[in-house]
């Protein structure tokens, strides 16, 4: 399989040098489907806008800058015939990088400053403007945004004209919010983000934004991707769903030995819903639940082995309706190595485009805080290819020494 020359600049700008070292770490490797779950694919071709929150409260809400970590893995984790475009807001918004290579933002994110209000909508117009400016090439269906943020919009009515006019051009959008308290208007935000296509989180503490990415990863980025079917629980970030009588949902977790877990669901719709966790392999239910008239449901689960869980949520209501799921972990996000593995191949009969497929790495325990850092988006290429290009470095180094 040959690859050109460009290609290879390209994965040596996004790679750090932590990510060899790491390429070939026990904590990558692929394990079944539900604790790794296959990305999906996609061609390139994409225009991404990635929005960050650079408002004052992120000072203390997220003193580690985990949420620009997150946004290098999401860059990180596109091909090279994508575009993407990077935006930081306050009180206002600011293109810190025009829609160009993902190769050409990397060095961007660590320009995000933490100061001023907060104005998501106009973070989230911005980037809007950006991916539909004149030349940018088609919009619909291969256009998304993800959105980090720490707080609430000023004005809801205005973010959601923006999340509208983006469903409206074909724009996928995903909202990760760095807070266990549901903004206002949750119900109004929840509907127009889900009828892009994306994924909403409430994240319950800074480290949870990087299961987040791998959350957006999995639905798929735009609605050209090819999106996974599989809806995976991470600890510390509660997703956004919608149920009927006709449509259930299931979400997959495999446990670690000697883990506590309580998987909770809250009710936005009036609904009452049904709760069932089950042992996927063996295809039995463990136990069962029902929201309570506030709309709260929980099923706590201790792990004594390896189990891969289902949790399917269910209703009799006719009606569509809303809700949000998340799980608590004893073993918690911190202990866990939640690494997304990129590895970028040519697709099948060409040789101008890249493929992104890959896993959602395993959540192995550690006996250390494991820390976030720009490799947590590894781009896993050949080791084949990462040695030819060394040998092929270090022989042009001679040769100029001769």
């Amino acid at each position: 399989m040959m690859l050109n020359l460009s290609l290879i600049a390209s994965l040596a700008l996004i790679l750090p040098t932590s990510v060899l070292s790491l390429a070939s770490h026990k904590n990558y490797a692929r394990q079944s489907n539900l604790i790794c779950p296959s990305l999906p694919t996609s061609n390139g071709g994409r225009k991404i806008g990635i929005v960050i929150d650079s408002s004052g409260s992120n000072d203390w809400t997220d003193p580690d800058g985990l949420r620009i970590a997150a946004g290098k893995q999401l860059n990180s984790a596109l091909v090279p015939t994508d575009l993407v475009t990077v935006i930081e807001f306050s009180s206002t918004a600011t293109t810190l990088y025009s829609l160009g290579s993902p190769a050409g933002a990397a060095g961007v994110f660590d320009k995000i400053p933490a100061s001023g209000g907060t104005s998501i909508y106009s973070g989230l117009k911005q980037a809007i403007d950006e991916l539909t400016k004149p030349n940018a090439g088609t919009t619909t269906g291969r256009s998304g945004i993800v959105v980090l943020t720490d707080g609430e919009d000023g004005s809801i009515t205005l973010l959601v004209n923006q999340l509208n006019r983006a469903q409206s051009l074909g724009i996928r959008v995903s909202f990760g919010f760095l807070s266990s308290v549901l903004p206002a208007g949750v119900q109004t935000l929840l509907t127009a983000i889900l009828n892009t296509g994306g994924r909403y989180g409430t994240i319950s503490n800074a480290a949870g934004q990087q299961s987040f990415i791998n959350s957006v990863l999995l639905n798929g980025l735009t609605g050209n991707d090819n999106g996974s079917g599989a809806s995976v629980l991470y600890p510390d970030v509660a997703i956004a769903g919608r149920v009927s009588s006709n449509q259930s949902q299931t979400y997959s977790y495999t446990t670690q030995p000697g883990e506590k877990l309580n998987f909770t669901v809250l009710a936005l719709s009036g609904q009452t819903l049904d709760l069932t966790l089950r042992d996927a392999k063996a295809s039995t239910d463990i136990k069962k639940a029902s929201t309570d008239p506030k709309g709260r449901g929980s099923l706590t689960y201790d792990a004594s082995s390896t189990v891969e869980l289902g949790l399917v949520i269910s209703t009799t209501n006719s009606t569509s309706g809303l809700y949000t799921v998340g799980v608590n972990s004893s073993i918690g996000t911190r202990s866990y190595s939640n690494q997304c593995n990129i590895t970028i191949t040519p697709p099948k009969n060409s040789t101008n485009n890249a493929t992104a497929t890959g896993t959602i790495g395993n959540r192995t325990p550690t006996s250390t805080l494991t820390p976030f850092t720009g490799a947590a988006a590894v781009v896993n290429a050949y080791q084949g290819l990462f040695t030819g290009i060394f040998v092929l470095l270090a022989s042009q180094i001679a040769l100029a020494w001769l």
